[in-house]
């Protein structure tokens, strides 16, 4: 387990190593593009790209952490903290669709009317750096998903929502040149709805995880479980996702001439069977002789 963890600590920094480089390079080319054309909107957003890369700064701690073995303080390790890490990134998506949408309703009501000057220069770096996001975000999501990562999918999510600011500037950039300023206002209140909705489904992915609820489903582990040989009886499952780990606690009801050798092949071969269903995981199996009642 100890090596198991080592090997996801170093594959999800790794990934976020890159990424921080990456996130590093597309704010300062925005923010140098911001000086030399006066864009306040392009300096903007490059506070946005800065904020990325400070997201990955915080992941790398987290993972540090949430990866730690088990501790008297912390008997079922740190896995959450990688949660928390995402749920606090889930935030910071609201506070970006609060800001962007506020912006909208004070340009559609004509309390700020300054725009980006729309330069080849402008344009060229939020065409690039809207590209470098979008590889970002998409690498991100498929090593979070492949490596069982809440707080890379969390990141890639927020990404994706520097790649919806930066349409907006794009949509600024032309709509100058068109001569309509005030399209850019109207397109900056749909993509704060998009991004409220990726906060909110970053939040359906942690809130689970920081309130214990169920990881796994109690009919079909009860159905595993009732298939291995030997269990007369299952009852009392309970289980909870931590992060990447799962953690399964149940009770299973054997023949009372059963050995104590025979009981513990038992539970030995429940928990192959439901690793071998559900993927790698903690369980903790209670082997009872005789049903009790109320559990």
């Amino acid at each position: 387990m100890a090596t198991e963890r080592a090997d996801y600590r170093r594959s999800v920094q790794r990934v976020l190593w890159i990424t921080l480089w990456l996130n590093l390079a597309v704010a300062l080319a925005k923010f140098a593009a911001g000086l030399a054309t006066g864009s306040l909107a392009l300096l903007g957003d490059s506070a946005h790209s800065a904020i990325d890369a400070a997201n990955n700064i915080v992941g790398l701690v987290a993972v540090s952490i949430a990866t730690r073995a088990a501790d008297p303080g912390h008997p079922y390790g740190h896995s959450k903290f990688e949660s928390l890490a995402a749920f606090i990134l889930a935030g910071l998506l609201f506070v970006t669709c609060f800001n962007l949408g506020l912006e909208g309703v004070r340009r559609l009501a004509g309390l700020h009317e300054s725009s980006p000057e729309a330069t080849p220069a402008a344009f060229a770096v939020v065409l690039g750096t809207m590209l470098v996001n979008l590889g970002v975000s998409r690498y991100e999501a498929r090593r979070g998903q492949a490596l069982g990562s809440v707080f890379l999918q969390a990141d890639a999510a927020h990404t994706r929502s520097d790649v919806l600011a930066t349409v907006t500037v794009l949509a600024s950039l032309i709509c100058v040149r068109l001569g309509l300023p005030r399209v850019d206002a109207a397109l900056s209140l749909v993509i704060s709805g998009i991004i409220g909705f990726i906060g909110y489904r970053v939040f359906q992915g942690t809130v689970p995880v920081l309130v214990d609820a169920s990881a796994l489903d109690e009919g079909q582990v009860q159905e595993v479980v009732g298939g291995v040989p030997g269990v007369r009886d299952t009852h009392a499952v309970r289980s909870r996702r931590a992060g990447d780990l799962v953690f399964v606690d149940l009770h299973i009801v054997v023949d009372p001439e059963t050995d104590a050798e025979t009981a513990h092949a038992v539970s030995e071969n429940v928990e192959a069977a439901l690793e071998n269903k559900f993927g790698p995981m903690s369980a903790t199996v209670h082997v009872e002789t005789t049903r009790h009642c109320g559990l």
